[in-house]
């Protein structure tokens, strides 16, 4: 997993499959770079993933509420097809931008 944090906006790339072996791992590493950066904005980039099932659901819904907490924008970049279908399924308030 690789980040980058510039100007109050801290993005996260994803690069592995979101499943409920890894979840607790990037809940970790994600929650850390909240509490350390506490950024205006954070983007979760799913350009890399290529598997997520219902537990990557609840890392980003759970990622949403603490971003909201801080009272900052959350933002879920270049879902791919399933994944992109299963987050407009879940009916989160998320904003999702797929970028060809």
């Amino acid at each position: 997993m690789k980040y980058r944090y510039q100007n109050g906006k801290l993005t996260i790339y994803l690069e592995e499959e979101i499943d409920i072996n890894s979840c607790r791992t990037i809940r970790g590493v994600i929650d850390g770079y909240i509490m350390k950066y506490q950024p205006y904005e954070l983007v979760l980039d799913l350009s890399e993933v290529k598997f997520m099932d219902s537990s990557g659901i609840g890392l980003i819904l759970g990622r949403y509420n603490l971003i909201k907490l801080l009272d900052a924008k959350m933002t879920v970049v270049n879902p791919k097809g399933n994944i992109k279908r299963l987050i407009e399924l879940s009916n989160m308030n998320l904003e999702c931008v797929q970028y060809e």
